[in-house]
């Protein structure tokens, strides 16, 4: 079937925008539908199946290049079924076909495009591809399956083995019981993979890797390690400072392209920023450093101003390029911020390492941060509080005239998983810059979610948009949802979002576990299945739903008091030490895991009239260690009835209740 580029395709009506950016293109494309898959089998048709995301630079190359394109239509249309995918809405298809990817070729990346059997069986799999190269591996498989159909077949059964491989490579030989030096040990096999000169990892691409800096903050702050408490100050110092972190605008852009956090790549996603949100204000509670109050602050406005929706909801992510060009909407020339700033412009270009010749391509400035402020203020004979001044003034002007340029399209799905990871955050920075109503923000984002499960008997949607609902819930959906449920608890102490993790947790546990009884599957047993089980273990720039659901599973043990949640917290976590040591930076949210197991949590139960109050002053506080409850209802003590008392257990022993928040930061400093 030949289509004149006007006509739409198969995915007109779809609730993705990435996919409805590919609903006209000539290409006969069709959503991941049993329909499709259906006329793949009927017609004895190859599949190609094709997966990226709205904010993916290279996917637009290609869509331009090859799926805009007449030539390449005509012989995707006469050969093959099509079918376009969202990876942020189906983390399932994508984590399969990312897995024979990495088996046929040992890299990924999106756009993520798959040649596969009508039966789903890969034969095929790379990222992008110019027409040409498109055109031709489309013309040699198409000719295999009419001359040799059974080349194919084996070579998706050597696939599939690649595949299974993998998986069975993710799971280590353990379990082991980690002795108490465990964590020193992962810390020094990690400690020459970091850069201490420009913070992140050595080389380039650099990525910020929150769950890391997470971990290596607790680690440093726990065991007085000073050169991995220098390492995280580094690193969020760099990133500050860097074009990564939108200098006017404030929020993260995805990644810096070279080793000093200097120009990135340019998209913005939600994810990103949630979790940075969230770091930065656990700094600024551990070192009170002005300028992570600052990061937090401009992170937590930009995305209320650019990704939240009208009902208080957080779209998925803004686009890398504007007009066809990558970074155009926050470039600038020399002669434009001299032309906008008059006077004043010779200060701000310095500040910014802005040249005439542009620090970037095409005489384009990444506006970066030359130096810190004190060491700029004193530079100009000017105090902090002047130069602070200054800048916000100038960057006023600047955003007032980048505000007329043509935006980044904006990725308007809202995720689930996504939207849980700003909640947690908006919970985190609450506490750590007393912001009360951040945590009613969060509060109001939360309750939408409690609304829809009580209406669907504890059932999540992936996907909505105005509207609409859209694909089953996911395990990162249930997991990272259930632990900000679990955070609003420990800020509020209120039962009711207790009682919502532990509906998500059952769920989980009734309909993700995998065949091994041990881990979870990423897509409910209630959900057709892929060609392969998906399981996620290793940490990421998210961290794995396994490690996130392990943990969840820990503290709500140790609220609840109930064994069985801890019995499989500890399972899944011995089954992962192995992993953990040999490859501790895809490991960073089971190493954090791992070293409460060691160390054991401090419980604090606040029990009494006032014990919101009591609890609001543990504010401004980095106690990583701790978890908040409510639930004991009375103290084998004999103390006093009608007082309000912290209680304070750890080891499987209970101290003193105390009655002030100072006494009992005393003692938990202490342990």
């Amino acid at each position: 079937m030949f289509m004149t580029e006007k006509q739409p395709n198969h995915l007109l009506g779809e609730n993705s925008p990435y996919l409805l950016q590919h609903a006209y293109n000539p290409v006969d494309w069709h959503p991941w539908s049993d329909a499709a898959l259906t006329e793949a089998r009927e017609k004895n048709k190859l599949l190609v199946i094709s997966i990226g995301y709205a904010a993916c630079h290279w996917c637009h190359v290609m869509e331009h290049e090859s799926f805009e394109d007449d030539e390449v239509a005509e012989a995707m249309n006469r050969d093959f079924i099509s079918i376009k995918v969202d990876r942020e809405e189906r983390p399932d298809i994508d984590q399969v076909y990312m897995a024979a990817a990495y088996a046929t070729t040992g890299r990924g990346g999106w756009p993520l495009n798959v040649i596969a059997l009508p039966d789903q069986r890969p034969v095929f799999a790379g990222t992008y591809y110019s027409k040409k190269d498109w055109l031709h591996i489309l013309n040699y498989f198409s000719a295999i399956n009419l001359s040799h159909p059974e080349d194919l077949v084996q070579q998706a059964a050597e696939i599939g083995q690649g595949m299974k491989r993998q998986l069975l490579h993710s799971y280590p030989p353990g379990p082991e019981q980690p002795e108490s030096s465990v964590l020193q040990e992962i810390y020094a096999a990690w400690e020459e993979d970091l850069d201490f000169v420009h913070g992140g990892t050595h080389g380039s691409p650099k990525f910020p890797m929150p769950a890391n800096l997470g971990f290596l903050l607790q680690y440093g702050r726990r065991y007085k390690a000073e050169k991995a408490l220098n390492y995280v100050e580094l690193t969020l110092d760099k990133m500050a400072m860097g074009g990564i972190c939108d200098q006017l605008g404030g929020g993260f852009s995805r990644y810096s392209v070279d080793a000093r956090w200097h120009v990135p790549h340019f998209e913005k996603m939600l994810y990103d920023n949630a979790q940075l949100i969230t770091v930065y204000a656990q700094a600024f509670a551990a070192t009170a450093k002005y300028d992570y109050k600052r990061v937090v602050e401009d992170a937590v406005s930009f995305a209320e101003r650019e990704l939240e929706n009208g009902d208080g909801l957080f779209f998925a992510s803004l686009d890398a390029d504007s007009e066809g060009v990558e970074g155009k909407f926050y470039a600038w020339t020399h002669d434009e911020i001299c032309k906008y700033l008059g006077d004043d412009a010779g200060m701000m270009v310095d500040y910014y390492s802005c040249t005439p010749e542009g620090n970037w391509e095409n005489r384009l400035n990444v506006l970066r941060k030359s130096m810190n402020d004190k060491d700029f203020a004193k530079k100009y004979a000017i105090t902090e509080d002047e130069l602070s001044a200054c800048l916000d003034a100038y960057r006023n002007q600047l955003m007032t005239v980048r505000d007329y340029r043509i935006r980044p399209a904006t990725d308007t799905k809202i995720l689930t998983c996504w939207n849980a990871l700003m909640i947690s955050a908006l919970v985190t920075a609450s506490s750590a810059l007393n912001k009360p109503h951040w945590l009613e923000k969060a509060m109001r984002i939360a309750s939408f979610y409690r609304e829809h499960l009580d209406q669907r008997n504890g059932k999540l949607w992936r996907s909505t948009r105005p509207g609409s609902f859209a694909i089953a819930g996911f395990l990162d959906d249930y997991c990272f949802l259930a632990k900000a449920f679990l955070d609003i608890y420990q800020a509020t102490l209120d039962k009711t979002w207790l009682s919502s993790a532990e509906m998500l947790a059952r769920q989980v546990l009734d309909h993700f576990t995998a065949a091994d009884g041990l881990f979870f599957r990423l897509s409910s047993d209630e959900e057709p299945k892929l060609v392969q089980e998906t399981i996620e273990l290793s940490d990421n720039v998210i961290p794995a739903s396994n490690s996130q659901m392990a943990s969840n599973l820990f503290i709500l043990g140790h609220i609840t008091g109930r064994d069985a949640y801890l019995q499989r917290s500890e399972a899944m976590l011995m089954k992962m030490i192995p992993a953990i040591r040999r490859n501790p930076a895809f490991h960073a949210n089971w190493a954090a895991l791992l070293a409460w197991y060691i160390d054991s949590p401090v419980e604090v139960s606040i029990v009494g009239v006032n014990n919101t109050e009591l609890l609001a002053g543990f504010s401004g506080h980095y106690l990583p260690q701790v978890i908040f409850s409510g639930n004991r209802e009375s103290f084998e003590t004999g103390h006093t009835a009608g007082k309000t008392l912290i209680l304070i257990c750890h080891k499987k022993t209970c101290f003193t209740p105390v009655e002030t928040v100072a006494e009992a930061i005393r003692l938990i400093e202490s342990l």
